[in-house]
């Protein structure tokens, strides 16, 4: 039997877990309900992206290495603000000496090189006048140095030849071979002295010539000298080669060393067309009555320049009502020449002044009795006028005796090459298409 104190013991002990398990069990469902309240976390929506900002404008490229061709209306300083590039680089550049001057004439075609550091600093400046020509500008500390470079072109030697077909003129030819206006003059002048190309050119006629062209890195640049060349003119063969003296003056001689340059021109200006031929029995297209005609007319526009025929002596420059305006050179004691109807005199022009072959003596015009306007030109021998287009022409000085050794030994491979290449082109050109 149980004491009375420990029975109180554990009555106390039974009573107390037993309060102890109803509290647990009371509190359990008020647990879960308050788990079951409890909200759930849901994260929050992610904040909008901020807007992106403007794009910037494009910044000026950093030329660390660009070509620039010059534009029309361009200067330097709108081509180094296109490209980036400052303004102190620019007045330095021009202040560069001579050289920076000269980049206050570039033209459209001319063309630029930059090469700059990471800051945009111009480093280096290349100037292009064309292939050959070029500057370049080269920055030490805070000022540039510049270069000149001018290329040396290779040369090589070409041939062409033509034949003058129907009413074809020199020119028109030269143009199917692919030869400018400017290198078919360069060939007349070598015998403008022998032949008249408006007159005496008729079909049949045919030329040969050996010249030089221009070429950089193997690209064709210009045509350079003619070395030799000759024209078959009513069959009639003028042959003639470039010979350079020793003073470096380059002339024309035929291959004995004879001048192909004359005392005197066939015709002292570039004329449209013969308006009027020498005819002591012409009639008069004023007076309708027979006039003389001791010249010749060549017809072309106003203001065409109209050159000394020779060199000479001015002996007459006036004005009267038939000749208008009009000039006499006398040339040594037995030639005189005269041009008439001029529009006006060259500047300076006085009696008594010395002229030489080709000089600008006056303009054409039609002052005096003249249709139209033109130039009246007469040549006299001994005071007796003569045909411009028929007389004999006395020759210029031929090569000295001291110089032909050295004039043969120049031009003998010349004129061996033509006829070579000549006589190659023919077999060619008459070899049966197999």
């Amino acid at each position: 039997m149980v004491a009375p104190p420990q029975r109180h013991a554990i009555i106390v002990t039974v009573l107390f877990a037993l309060m102890l398990c109803i509290g647990l069990i009371g509190r359990a469902p008020h647990q879960q309900a308050n788990a079951a309240s409890v909200p759930v976390s849901i994260p929050d929506p992610a904040p909008p992206a901020p807007t992106a900002p403007p794009t910037p404008p494009p910044s000026l490229p950093t030329p660390s290495d660009i070509t620039a061709p010059v534009r029309s209306g361009d200067n330097l300083a709108k081509i180094f603000a296109r490209h980036g590039l400052g303004a102190g680089d620019l007045q330095m550049v021009l202040d560069s000496g001579p050289h920076g001057k000269r980049l206050a004439a570039i033209m459209p075609g001319h063309e630029f090189d930059f090469t700059a550091d990471d800051d945009g600093n111009l480093q280096h400046l290349t100037y292009r006048l064309d292939r050959l020509q070029s500057v370049r500008f080269r920055r030490v500390r805070n000022r540039f140095e510049a270069t000149e470079i001018v290329r040396e072109p290779d040369r090589v030697r070409i041939y062409r030849s033509a034949k003058i077909e129907n009413e074809q003129s020199l020119f028109t030819t030269c143009k199917e071979l692919g030869l400018s206006d400017r290198f078919a003059t360069r060939l007349a002048d070598i015998f403008k002295w022998d032949i008249d190309f408006i007159l005496d050119v008729r079909p049949g006629d045919e030329f040969h010539v050996l010249f030089e062209e221009h070429r950089v890195d193997g690209e064709f640049i210009r045509n350079g000298d003619i070395l030799a060349a000759e024209f078959v003119n009513r069959g009639r063969t003028y042959t003639a080669v470039r010979y350079t003296d020793p003073d470096g003056v380059a002339s024309f001689y035929s291959p004995d060393g004879g001048a192909m340059r004359k005392a005197f021109l066939r015709a002292p200006l570039d004329f449209t067309r013969v308006s009027s031929r020498f005819n002591l029995k012409r009639v008069h297209p004023l007076w309708k009555s027979s006039m003389p005609h001791r010249g010749i007319d060549y017809a072309a526009p106003t203001g065409t320049a109209v050159k000394a025929a020779g060199d000479g002596i001015v002996a007459n420059k006036s004005r009267t009502r038939p000749n208008g305006n009009y000039v006499v050179i006398q040339h040594g004691a037995r030639y005189h020449t005269k041009y008439l109807h001029l529009s006006r005199f060259a500047a300076n022009l006085a009696e008594g002044q010395a002229v030489t072959q080709g000089q600008t003596i006056g303009r054409v015009g039609a002052t005096g009795w003249a249709t139209g306007p033109h130039l009246h030109y007469e040549f006299l021998v001994d005071g007796v006028h003569q045909n411009p287009s028929t007389a004999s022409m006395p020759k210029a000085e031929p090569i000295t005796v001291v110089e032909r050794d050295d004039f043969h030994s120049a031009t003998t491979p010349l004129l061996a090459d033509l006829q070579n290449r000549k006589t190659d082109h023919l077999v060619t050109f008459r070899s049966p298409v197999p």
